[in-house]
């Protein structure tokens, strides 16, 4: 079966990469075909935060102020809200004071489109490109915050990875390329409580792992980091187009599953 969707003609694709934390590939598949990013991008505004929180321009229990409405980026555009589907239920009511630690375990952990929108408005678009630059992912880019129907229209595919460059983007995180000790700790535990792995959906219970999952209709991608953080951690990106939810899921566990079996990280 296929799925069609606003980024997917029905076309099934699957892309991937396993590769060490320090850049050596292990294994790869169409790994810098495009697609677009559903949350997966989120990883990025997380080390643009953390960046900032080392830098001592923010600290961990600052408050941002929860939002139901966010300023379009196209400039003539009204302000918007996120379509019911989109919206984070588990936020406190607009107006609440929230800590940016809860906000950015929000982003990352139950994926809350409001959570990842207040974070983008307070580090930046420029931030979070310097990020994947950085990571050395070229070909990947954040344009706009989500639920941003006018800058969809007006940009088109404009929140963008692929494959190997959210391996990149992970390795590197996890590595500690992008971030101090304490910060890279901070942000690996955040990962490491994500709510719905799909890589590391059968992973050893004892074995440490941490991802980023993302999806809209008939696109389901995941990325996560296999092993203790460090320069030898085994790292997977999954993208998926075109697939039914049920179908990429079962894709992605296989793939990962593979993955631990060849990295021998199935045994441990």
């Amino acid at each position: 079966m296929s799925a069609v969707g606003t980024y997917s003609d029905g076309i099934p694709v699957v892309a991937y990469r396993l590769a060490t934390a320090a850049g050596d590939v292990l294994a790869e598949r169409a790994a810098t075909t495009p697609f677009y990013a559903a949350s997966t991008i989120k990883v990025a505004p997380l080390v643009a935060a953390l960046r900032l929180v080392e830098a001592g321009t923010l600290t961990l229990d600052d408050t941002l102020v929860t939002r139901d409405t966010f300023e379009s980026q196209v400039p003539e555009a009204p302000d918007y809200r996120l379509v019911p589907d989109d919206v984070d239920h588990g936020m406190p009511p607009a107006g609440t004071p929230m800590r940016l630690a809860d906000v950015l375990e929000r982003m990352i952990v139950v994926s809350s489109n409001e959570a990842t929108n207040m974070v983008v408005e307070r580090v930046g678009l420029e931030a979070i490109a310097q990020v994947l630059s950085d990571a050395g992912a070229h070909d990947s880019r954040m344009t706009r915050q989500f639920g941003d129907q006018a800058a969809a229209e007006a940009y088109g595919m404009s929140n963008v990875v692929t494959a190997a460059d959210l391996a990149s983007l992970m390795g590197a995180l996890v590595s500690g390329r992008l971030a101090g000790p304490h910060a890279t700790t901070w942000m690996t535990d955040v990962l490491s409580r994500q709510q719905t792995p799909h890589i590391a959906a059968n992973a050893p219970e004892h074995l440490p792992w941490g991802s980023k999952s993302g999806s809209v209709d008939a696109i389901r991608h995941d990325v996560a980091y296999l092993g203790p953080p460090g320069a030898g951690t085994v790292v997977m990106a999954v993208c998926t187009r075109g697939y039914p939810a049920e179908d990429a899921d079962e894709t992605i566990a296989a793939l990962g599953d593979l993955a631990l079996s060849l990295t021998g990280l199935a045994a441990r």
